[in-house]
């Protein structure tokens, strides 16, 4: 029949208008992200505010695109001490390999996704600058203190008599 084209069309877009506006007014207003969205590279931090990298460079040989470089300098009693942790912004691909391979749990995706800037040179940042790094003691330490209290050994039952 002619016209059932138009009919159909005009009652899907009269449907369309009666649900009202589904933009978002951004920047004024923003979406949640989900847990699992990943963007940028950050380091996680102790609770006394130092960073719990321990300068493994398990990140560097893991990523793909070569974009994390981390300067170290080891001292003569095999401290570590971190000079640069460089980071690459506009090189990466943002896949999370870095943070799944890091031993340590010690870098993290970040939720900022706000990442346009205007200049190239700020594409390129260090993540951490001249700090000592983390020893796998103190990673422990921190393990320990947030493992659960074990759970006390259940009292001896007293002997049980079962009459016939």
């Amino acid at each position: 029949m002619w016209g059932t084209g138009l009919i159909n069309g005009l009652r899907i877009t009269w449907r369309n208008m009666r649900r009202g506006p589904i933009t978002v007014k951004y920047p004024y207003e923003k979406l949640p992200l989900p847990e699992r969205a990943r963007w940028a590279v950050a380091p996680k931090y102790f609770a006394d505010g130092t960073p719990k990298c321990t300068a493994c460079l398990t990140c560097v040989k893991t990523c793909p695109d070569h974009i994390l470089d981390v300067y170290v300098t080891t001292a003569e009693d095999k401290s570590k001490h971190i000079d640069r942790f460089s980071y690459e912004i506009g090189a990466c691909m943002m896949c999370g390999l870095c943070v799944e391979s890091c031993p340590f749990d010690a870098i993290l995706m970040s939720h900022d996704y706000e990442l346009a800037v205007t200049e190239k040179a700020d594409l390129s940042y260090d993540l951490l600058t001249d700090v000592d790094a983390a020893t796998g003691a103190k990673h422990k330490a921190e393990k320990a203190a947030a493992a659960p209290a074990p759970a006390p050994a259940p009292a001896p039952a007293g002997e049980v008599s079962v009459d016939d």
